[in-house]
């Protein structure tokens, strides 16, 4: 997404860094892999007016403050991708909350990871994209 709309930023977040991951972002200027401290980047973030397109919540514990603390900034533009949302069955309650969730539009769930659009203009639903 990022190389398609050079003009978009994506902002990632993960609780550990991974070597791969980092070589394989090193070049993408427009893509933010933020490691570590998730919840001290994000309090940067929002007090820099920063207003995410596309944010990336990886391997973190703090998945549902993270989401609670970025939704206010979601708007129609702006799509979460949530990491893993079947990892235990505490997420897999979550993210089931967060399909059903008022606040949010379309959800794509790819098993691997979960879509979350936020344009109330369009009908909200749920899809489940298996590809076997």
């Amino acid at each position: 997404m990022a190389e398609a709309n050079t003009g978009m930023q994506v902002y990632t977040f993960s609780e550990q860094s991974e070597d791969a991951v980092k070589r394989i972002l090193s070049g993408k200027s427009s893509i933010d892999y933020l490691t570590g401290n998730c919840e001290a980047d994000m309090d940067r973030l929002l007090k820099e007016g920063v207003k995410p397109e596309v944010v990336h919540i990886a391997h973190t514990p703090a998945y549902k403050e993270m989401f609670e603390r970025l939704i206010p900034l979601a708007d129609k533009h702006t799509c979460f991708i949530i990491g893993n949302p079947y990892a235990t069955p505490e997420k897999k309650r979550w993210w089931k909350e967060v399909i059903a969730d008022p606040r949010t539009g379309i959800t794509f769930d790819l098993y691997d990871v979960g879509l979350v659009f936020f344009d109330k203009e369009r009908v909200k639903e749920h899809r489940i994209v298996n590809f076997l």
